[in-house]
C-alpha cells in the first residue's frame, strides 16, 4: 500500500525544489506574470482574471523570495514589526488593483471608491509608521523589492566589509581582520576608510518632509477628486504639485543619499510620464497623440502591428484601470 503524502510533506518538497532550482522558478514566474497581459480581452471578465493571475504570480514570487533568502542566509530569520509592516504593504501593493476591480464588479463605482479609500488609508498609515518610527526613507515601491536571485545565491561579499575590520577601544583606530583582508594581489595597503553617515538636522527634516508629501499625495488626491471631480484639472494639478514639492526637497540632498535611495528617487521621477496618461490630460491631449504615433508605427513597420494594435484597442480601458495616482 502506497504511503500517503501529507500536505506538510508536499510543502516541504516544494520549498526544497525552489531552493535547488531558483532559475527555473524565476522563469516560470516570469511566464505566469506575462501571461496575465495576454489574457486581457480574450475571455469573459478578462480584467479581473488578468489581475488575479498577476496578483497570484507576484504573491508566489514574494513567498519564493523569502524561502530562498532564508535557505541561503543559513541562520534563523526573525521578522519583527518593521518587517511585518513592509510585508503587508507589499501584499496590498500587489493586490490593490484586483481588489478594486472585484469590488467594482460586485458593488459598482461607489463600492470601488470605498475600497480604494480603505486601501489607501492602510497604505498611508503603514508608510507613516515606517517613516516616523523606523526612520526609513525613501520607502521603496514595493517595500520588499523582488530578490535578485542569481546575485543572491552566488558567493556574496558585504559592500562595506562590515565584518572585515574592528575598532580599538582606547585609540579608536580601525584595523582590518586577517580573515577579512582581500587577496594579496588586490591589496592597496591603505588604512580602512569608514563612511561618514553624519547628516544635519536640516537635511533630516527636508528628507522627512519630502517623503511625507509623497506618502500623503494619494490621500490628498482622493480628497481633491471628491471635491472637484475625477476629470477636473484641479485634482490633477494638486497631485502634480505635491510630487514636484517632494522632488524639490529630495534634490537638495541627492549627494547625501545612498545609491539605493537615489535609484528609488529616479524611479519616482519616471512616474511623471504617467501624468500624460491620467485624466484630464489623457482625455484632452495625450490620447490622440499616442494613438496617432502607434498607428503610424503600425503602418510603417509591419511587425509592430502585433504590438501596437492591441495597445490602441485597450489603451482607454487600461487607462481607466491602472493610471490613477494611488496605484503608481
Amino acid at each position: 500500500m502506497a504511503k500517503e503524502i501529507t500536505p506538510l510533506q508536499l510543502f516541504t518538497s516544494y520549498k526544497k525544489w525552489v531552493v535547488n532550482n531558483p532559475g527555473i522558478v524565476t522563469d516560470l514566474e516570469t511566464v505566469t506574470t506575462w501571461s496575465s497581459y495576454f489574457i486581457a480581452g480574450k475571455i469573459n471578465k478578462s480584467p479581473i482574471v488578468s489581475e488575479l493571475v498577476y496578483t497570484v504570480s507576484k504573491l508566489i514570487s514574494l513567498f519564493n523570495d523569502r524561502v530562498i533568502r532564508e535557505a541561503y542566509d543559513g541562520e534563523f530569520q526573525h521578522y519583527g514589526f518593521r518587517d511585518q509592516v513592509k510585508l503587508w504593504l507589499t501584499i496590498v501593493h500587489y493586490c490593490e488593483v484586483f481588489i478594486e476591480l472585484t469590488v467594482k464588479n460586485k458593488w459598482g463605482n461607489r463600492g470601488k471608491w470605498v475600497a480604494t479609500t480603505l486601501i489607501q488609508t492602510f497604505k498611508c498609515g503603514s508608510a507613516l509608521i515606517l517613516l516616523y518610527r523606523f526612520k526609513e526613507l525613501p520607502i521603496q515601491h514595493p517595500p520588499i523589492p523582488a530578490l535578485q536571485r542569481k546575485k543572491f545565491t552566488e558567493e556574496r561579499e558585504s559592500d562595506d566589509n562590515a565584518n572585515s575590520y574592528f575598532t580599538l577601544k582606547r585609540s579608536g583606530r580601525v584595523l582590518r581582520r586577517v580573515d577579512g583582508a582581500p587577496p594579496i594581489a588586490l591589496r592597496d595597503w591603505q588604512r580602512v576608510k569608514i563612511k561618514d553617515n553624519k547628516t544635519t538636522n536640516t537635511e533630516i527634516k527636508d528628507l522627512v518632509h519630502a517623503e511625507l508629501l509623497y506618502i500623503l499625495r494619494p490621500m490628498v488626491h482622493l480628497a481633491a477628486m471628491r471635491a472637484f471631480g475625477t476629470t477636473a484639472w484641479k485634482q490633477w494639478l494638486v497631485a502634480l504639485g505635491l510630487d514636484l514639492a517632494s522632488f524639490k526637497l529630495y534634490n537638495r540632498h541627492m549627494k547625501e543619499l545612498t545609491y539605493e535611495q537615489r535609484i528609488e528617487i529616479s524611479r519616482r521621477k519616471l512616474g511623471f510620464i504617467l501624468y500624460l496618461l491620467r485624466s484630464p490630460m489623457y482625455n484632452g491631449y495625450s490620447k490622440n497623440v499616442i494613438e496617432n504615433v502607434l498607428t503610424s508605427m503600425s503602418n510603417k513597420i509591419p511587425a509592430m502591428s502585433f504590438v501596437c494594435d492591441p495597445i490602441i484597442r485597450y489603451l482607454s480601458h487600461w487607462q481607466d484601470i491602472y493610471f490613477y495616482m494611488w496605484a503608481s
